[in-house]
């Protein structure tokens, strides 16, 4: 059963991820860059609405690293050859942290179970590589966890 869904904040995926949780009054958090920062500039409905803390570097990776490390497993959408998406796996094979890559509603739900998903990262791509990923990741996790 997931308690809390985390992301990085970013447009698209991540903020699809945080609109499910919240839909669902399940809690949110995560690690944003500093400043909130995102494609769109700085984004403080991260802190004020979504919970998210803020890093102390205002790139990207430092705060994917984070949320990789404090979840206990990464769900991916959108296109994997995206520098995010590489990224974010690199860190959950160093940090031996499992991940799910455009799982169905099924396979997601499959896989929250086998590896005991409490704390759950949703990342992807973001907004603007991506039309329309937000609306998407969001339809789709209120989906597989509607029962959870």
């Amino acid at each position: 059963m997931i308690n809390k869904i985390i992301s990085g904040g970013q447009t698209g995926a991540d903020i699809g991820g945080l609109l499910a949780a919240k839909e669902l009054n399940i809690p949110t958090g995560g690690t944003a860059p500093k400043g909130y920062r995102t494609e769109l500039g700085s984004n403080f409905d991260l802190r004020d609405i979504f919970n998210l803390s803020e890093h102390s570097s205002d790139r990207y990776p430092p705060r994917t690293a984070s949320n990789v490390k404090n979840s206990d497993g990464t769900a991916l959408f959108g296109n994997m050859n995206s520098p995010g998406c590489k990224m974010t796996i690199k860190f959950c094979q160093q940090m031996n942290k499992p991940y799910i890559v455009n799982p169905s509603v099924n396979q997601l739900r499959q896989w929250i179970d086998l590896n005991n998903i409490r704390i759950l990262n949703c990342a992807g791509n973001r907004a603007s590589t991506n039309v329309g990923i937000q609306e998407r990741v969001k339809n789709h996790l209120i989906r597989a966890l509607i029962n959870k």
